[in-house]
């Protein structure tokens, strides 16, 4: 009597597939790239950081701001080690960090575009209609109509790669426009408003 031996299937349905996406990538990828490629795909709030005042008084757009502590009240962001913000925030040791309104898309391109004047050139030249600020106590500019601000002191900066981590101390930080005023997102390599709050 012959018998037949059958291995066990596993139903499709149950079968580990992996996710659509997680292979491993192509040989010689670039891992910059692809870092690049995916952390565009999470919005992120939209600053302008501000520091010094008068002709040494620069600005950058910036959209890696995030909060870090609130006892003490600390806050970060990160710019490339070269970046010309990071010299009035040494010499002065406090910059502000405006949060954006949506209409404000103008500014953010504006101070995010490399061949702006520096000092007081690039807040009052070039932009059409020149950019209204407040000189902020300590040193940095407030932008008009942003959301809101954080004034803060230089607490350290931290080398991490071809970046630098800048912390700051936060010494008085204010909401200036109604909650119903959207702020300005960066997200898929554009500029975006927040849409309808989900239900829930």
């Amino acid at each position: 009597m012959s018998t037949t031996t059958t291995t066990p299937t596993t139903p499709a349905a149950s079968r580990d597939t992996e996710p659509a996406g997680l292979s491993e990538g192509a040989a010689g990828a670039d891992p910059g790239a692809e870092l690049r490629s995916v952390a565009r795909r999470l919005p992120t709030g939209v600053t302008v950081v501000t520091s010094g005042t008068g002709d040494a008084a620069h600005g950058m757009t910036v959209s890696s701001f995030t909060t870090l502590s609130l006892a003490p009240p600390l806050v970060s962001f990160s710019v490339r080690t070269g970046a010309r913000i990071r010299g009035p925030i040494e010499a002065t040791g406090a910059f502000v960090v405006n949060l954006l309104a949506a209409e404000q898309e103008p500014l953010a391109r504006w101070f995010a575009d490399p061949d702006r004047p520096t000092g007081a050139a690039g807040f009052h030249g070039g932009f059409p209609g020149g950019v209204r600020t407040a000189e902020a106590p300590g040193g940095g500019l407030l932008l008009s109509g942003a959301v809101g601000y954080f004034a803060c002191r230089l607490d350290r900066l931290v080398e991490a790669g071809d970046h630098v981590i800048v912390i700051g101390a936060v010494e008085r930080c204010r909401t200036l426009r109604p909650a119903g005023v959207p702020a300005l997102v960066f997200a898929d390599g554009g500029f975006h408003a927040p849409g309808p709050r989900l239900p829930g």
